[in-house]
């Protein structure tokens, strides 16, 4: 049985489409008073929303003044953050062929199928969905390392956030590719090989890093 999203969930969705489509410019304030008018709901759960996109790096909270839309990820930013994942996700992958149990590859094998066949549209109710899926797969190979420190530090960086937010109005430009990079990824750690795992890993995410930087 589905269950209805919160009115946070609703609005965190609705205000990082806004800030992803570039409808919201960089530096513009999101003020809670407008924002529960433009959205329908009262002040908590837009509240709880701009604290949560602010997890996300959208949006920056400035004590005294409130919140405003944070700048698009920079080079550099992008840089930083790939070598972040290269001391992380490699090492994930390998412990996750050593560790996975035969279902948790089925569900990463589910995750991908899902990935294979989420539209790809330019706006980002459109691509959500790709997004979604993209961001678990990663997300369920760091769970299946049973390394809840690695995870988490993982976890405190909104990879696909950010990386998704390069693409502005142009939409997911790289789908294929790197579905077909995730599958190299998932084979290997089907086959227990922890040493291919932690390779093509490192390919993925040094190729997703040199996409996102052209």
């Amino acid at each position: 049985m589905s269950t209805r999203p919160s009115r946070a969930t609703t609005a965190r969705r609705e205000l990082a489409a806004r800030i992803m489509d570039g409808a919201v410019p960089a530096g513009t304030p999101l003020r809670i008073p407008a924002l529960t008018q433009e959205l329908g709901m009262s002040a908590t759960p837009v509240r709880e929303a701009l604290h949560l996109l602010v997890g996300d790096r959208l949006v920056e909270y400035v004590p005294m003044r409130g919140f405003f839309v944070t700048e698009p990820p920079g080079n550099d930013q992008v840089r930083s953050m790939g070598e972040a994942r290269l001391v992380l996700e490699p090492e994930l992958a390998a412990l996750a062929a050593q560790r996975a149990a035969q279902e948790e590859i089925a569900e990463l094998s589910r995750i991908l199928e899902r990935t294979a066949r989420a539209p790809q549209g330019t706006r980002f109710h459109e691509y959500e969905g790709y997004f979604q899926h993209s961001s678990s797969f990663h997300a369920e190979i760091a769970r299946i390392a049973r390394s809840p420190y690695l995870e988490a530090a993982l976890a405190a960086i909104p990879v696909h956030t950010l990386r998704f937010r390069r693409f502005g109005t142009g939409g997911v430009d790289d789908a294929e590719i790197s579905v077909l990079e995730h599958q190299r990824v998932l084979e290997a750690i089907a086959r227990g090989d922890a040493g291919a795992a932690r390779r093509t890993m490192q390919e993925h995410v040094a190729a997703v890093t040199r996409r996102a930087l052209e």
